[in-house]
């Protein structure tokens, strides 16, 4: 009971004391870091900008959302099911995220207050930059004009939190001013496989291709500038070509089917995918899944032959009355998207069959054909191939707008190097 009495005792006393203590009680907890002391060095920089490389969907999270599995009206990949569309919008979308644009405006906002030389600040600035602009275009091909915040705004600012949209024209001006930034301040290399002013100008040239044809055909929209950011495009394109520092790979289909793309020449920034941190499911549904999603027949078609005309104009194409004599005198890259045998309804493989009947093999990696989602091979994010048909396609919507001629050269560094690696003939201008 003598006890019991003296903690009674002890108690209250416990308590008057806790006051005085509080020096040693207001501390922030040592596994959080808090603005504006986290900013402290390079390193604390880095490590907050780890967030933004979330925005590249690769091959997907553990799905197949990403940029390469598509099962709706087009020739990537054909639904086992017809897909069915609702007739109203929905009053909400998922895309219409602006987190990491605030997450860029206040890297913007920071950064000079680090400690490390002028080159560093400006590398970072750039990367902020970047990615603001990355995730603007995603949200204008998406939504048209939105709105356009160059500062992190706080629950305070409402009536900034809800401005309308700003207009298309106004958003990708901003977006091309953040992305010659990028370009004009990102280091060569930083770290491997991280964004640098090669993936800048690669980004710049997909932004400056879409942008300046869509101001060139939505005439309606009486938008100006179009040839002014396809010569950007071209340009972009051109400079990143000239560096020398990407070839091709022997192949077409190493780059979307291998488990480690580090060191690949081809590409100059991947999504990396480890087993039991970060999968997709790629291969699982489109080459072990009941009904394999397979490419349609107008895609198989769209193929060249090695003639390099379409097969209703080339002697060469042999029909389509067996899958072997469909794949004869054929562009490579056909017979590296699609297998040599037909998966269907009563000539089943392995009990499996596909939606077109043509079974997929562009992304198929022998090793790694695990049930979704458990797939490692990595994707490519920026890569080489799609550069030099930007720079093809830049060129050619010029010439077409008398705004540039087109010549011989100009198809011998693009895209007849992508037919030379298919065995089809070189495009010859007449």
């Amino acid at each position: 009971m003598r006890i019991k009495n003296i903690y009674r005792l002890l108690l209250p006393l416990a308590i008057l004391a806790l006051p005085a203590c509080t020096k040693y009680l207001d501390k922030t907890n040592p596994d959080t870091e808090v603005d504006p002391s986290y900013w402290r060095d390079e390193n604390s920089v880095r490590t907050y900008c780890w967030e933004f490389y979330n925005l590249f969907p690769g091959f997907g999270n553990g799905s197949t959302t990403g940029d390469f599995y598509f099962t709706t009206f087009n020739d990537d990949q054909l639904a086992a099911s017809f897909t069915q569309y609702p007739v109203t919008t929905p009053a909400s979308n998922g895309d219409w995220n602006f987190s990491m644009i605030r997450k860029a405006n206040i890297l913007l906002q920071r950064v000079d207050g680090v400690d490390m030389d002028t080159t560093a600040k400006n590398h970072w600035k750039g990367i902020a930059h970047f990615f603001r602009a990355f995730q603007y275009f995603k949200l204008v091909q998406e939504f048209g004009g939105v709105p356009f915040f160059d500062q992190p705004l706080d629950i305070s600012d409402s009536t900034d939190i809800y401005k309308p949209r700003d207009s298309h024209q106004l958003v990708m001006d901003s977006v091309l001013a953040d992305i010659n930034y990028a370009v004009a301040h990102l280091r060569v290399t930083d770290l491997a496989n991280t964004v640098n002013q090669n993936v800048a100008l690669a980004l710049k040239s997909r932004i400056c291709l879409w942008e300046g044809t869509y101001r060139k055909y939505h005439t309606e929209m009486n938008l100006p500038n179009a040839d002014q950011y396809l010569q950007q495009a071209k340009d972009a394109a051109a400079q990143l070509m000239a560096t020398g520092a990407y070839s091709l790979d022997a192949d077409y289909r190493t780059v979307y089917s291998s488990l480690d793309l580090t060191g690949d020449k081809e590409v100059l920034l991947f999504k990396q995918y480890v087993a039991g941190f970060l999968t997709h499911s790629v291969i699982g549904y489109t080459n072990s899944t009941t009904v394999m999603s397979g490419p349609s027949k107008s895609a198989v078609n769209s193929y060249v032959c090695t003639d390099g005309l379409p097969i209703g104009l080339s002697p060469l194409y042999k029909g389509d009355a067996s899958i072997q004599s469909l794949r004869m005198n054929r562009d490579k890259r056909l017979l590296e998207t699609i297998d040599t045998f037909l998966c269907y309804s009563g000539s089943l493989v392995s009990g499996l069959t596909s939606s077109s009947g043509y079974r997929p093999s562009k992304f198929l990696q022998p090793a790694d054909i695990q049930q979704a989602p458990n797939n490692t091979t990595d994707a490519p994010i920026f890569w080489l191939l799609v550069v030099l048909l930007n720079y093809a396609e830049a060129s050619a919507e010029l010439d077409q707008m008398g705004e540039y001629t087109l010549v011989q050269s100009d198809l011998d560094k693009s895209v007849n190097l992508l037919r030379a690696r298919a065995g089809v003939a070189p495009l010859t201008l007449t």
